[in-house]
């Protein structure tokens, strides 16, 4: 076997659940997953806290937190400004680590890993989105750009750019779970097709499917989910496991095209389980809390001129974004307008955890809550207020804590986080909850999601002088950057996180 096609092979299994490849490895299920286990250094990942569904492939890229690098959800406040827009993968404020290795004269070849751009490498390959979850509005893009058309030539161009969606039969979650399946081989191919060209000092690549199948079909694994149904399960069986199955049967595939002197790490990034939040509620409680009743609905017209704005396409919308976000404050309507005259407001966060702003002065436009003693005394009575809340239907708190951003994380970007982070007990599902103070509220979630994130992974570490077993400590996600880089002969300076060093880390 050819020890020469890369020096570092680095595989990433985007949102796989690490019980469940802990559970299906040792059962079988996952044979070379479960070689992994008997052979590599091997542990547990911590992400983010509070922040890791949207920061956690930024921290990882960069060996930064969130507070230096400022990307953590789809969406954010744009500082200065009561406005929410997409965050572009560009906008994040730390170079990938590849771009350090290419400075380095290192060749490196990137595949799909997510929330990145193209970096112009000066001797390597960079692949963007082309089968990965939730890509950027800007889609497949490929460095050197001449690359794409071969690409697309050999490999096609994946078709489902948003796996999204409300499926309500068997044979509809049987289709999603084969198209995943196919996409795993195709990006299996495609990497190999990369890994064949030799001669890396280090090559990445990521599958994503496990994240799909993870959101849309967390319920037909999962037994104990309240949308569970067995006749659709008799249909599409267990899409988690076959999905998984597949990125195994890749994986062993791109482990068998290198030697025995090629360090390899696979990384599973965060967990699955099931969609139960609040997240759809808090904008809801604060109001309440703040003794404002939630904003009723939109004039008659509103509606209709939210559907027409929807039709535009999307390039358009970016660009008349922000003339109609001005308009609509210097209305006194509209989002932005109802958040200046708050004093706190949920901010995007995705959906595992809530995020909560301060509306502070000196940092917002309007702010009302000055820095210091009062800003203090609203986080601590909002603290207060949110652990007050239960689950109506199980009597079980509503919350597990709420934790300020500022005790977690130091750097010059912190000014783009959510204030507070709010840890939902996601035990069972929510509809109703309730407070002394607010009484009890109501609410349903809309979207198709069944699945969400936890915040844990997996890591294996194998190659030369790399003994095999289980490392004692938790593993940040910001150490697998300069880890990579390590192996790969190059330090990476002001990085938060440190290179792992087996054997001492392991038990």
């Amino acid at each position: 076997m050819m020890s020469s096609l890369a020096k570092v092979l680095f595989i990433g299994i985007d949102a796989a659940d690490k019980d469940l490849i802990l559970q299906w490895s040792r059962a079988g299920d996952l044979p070379n997953l479960n070689k992994l286990l008997e052979t590599a250094a091997w542990g547990v990942t911590h992400s983010p806290t509070g922040l890791y569904v949207g920061a956690i492939w930024p921290s990882f890229y960069t060996g930064v937190s969130p507070a230096r690098h400022a990307r953590y959800c789809y969406e954010q406040l744009q500082p200065g400004s009561y406005d929410i827009k997409r965050f572009s993968t560009r906008e994040v404020k730390r170079a990938p680590f590849w771009d350090a290795l290419d400075r380095a004269g290192k060749r490196v070849a990137v595949i799909d890993v997510p929330k990145t751009y193209p970096s112009e490498l000066s001797s390597g390959v960079h692949i963007v989105d082309w089968g990965s979850h939730d890509p950027d509005p800007a889609g497949f893009c490929v460095w050197p750009e001449a690359l794409g058309a071969d690409i697309e030539r050999r490999f096609g161009i994946e078709t489902m750019h948003n796996c999204n969606a409300f499926r309500t039969t068997g044979e509809e979650f049987r289709d999603f779970r084969d198209h995943l399946i196919r996409r795993v081989r195709k990006k299996t191919e495609l990497s190999a097709w990369c890994l064949e060209q030799g001669n890396w000092d280090c090559l990445l690549t990521v599958f994503s499917e496990s994240h799909c199948v993870g959101h849309q079909c967390w319920h037909l694994h999962d037994a104990e989910h309240q949308k569970h149904d067995p006749q659709f399960v008799a249909v599409a069986g267990d899409p988690l496991k076959a999905v998984y199955q597949a990125i195994d049967a890749g994986i062993g595939e791109l482990l068998r095209k290198v030697g025995d002197d090629t360090h390899v790490m696979v990384f599973a990034s965060h967990g699955m389980g099931p969609h139960y939040d609040a997240t759809f509620m808090l904008d809801d409680i604060l109001q309440r809390l703040e003794s404002q009743p939630p904003r009723q609905r939109r004039a008659a017209l509103a509606p209709l001129a939210s559907a027409l704005w929807k039709r535009l396409p999307q390039n358009v919308r970016n660009v008349a974004k922000p003339l109609r976000n001005r308009a609509r404050m210097s209305l006194g309507v509209g989002e932005s307008a109802a958040r200046a005259a708050r004093r706190s407001f949920r901010t995007p966060n995705n959906d595992a955890w809530g995020g909560i702003r301060i509306n502070l002065v000196g940092r917002e436009p309007n702010g009302r809550v000055a820095p210091g003693r009062e800003y203090d005394e609203l986080c601590a009575t909002l603290t207060r207020n949110l652990m007050d809340f239960t689950n109506a239907t199980t009597g079980e708190p509503l919350v597990k804590a709420v934790l300020r951003s500022a005790d977690l994380y130091q750097g010059e970007n912190l000014h783009y986080l959510p204030d507070l982070l709010v840890e939902w007990n996601r035990s069972a599902p929510v509809s109703e909850i309730f407070s002394p103070r607010t009484g009890r509220i109501t609410g349903k979630y809309k979207k198709c999601r069944t699945g969400d994130h936890t915040s844990e992974g997996l890591v294996f570490l194998s190659g030369p002088s790399i003994a095999p077993g289980q490392l004692q400590t938790p593993v940040s996600v910001m150490d697998l950057a300069p880890t990579l880089a390590s192996l790969s002969g190059v330090e990476l300076a002001g990085v938060d996180g440190r290179p792992i060093a087996p054997p001492d880390d392991i038990r």
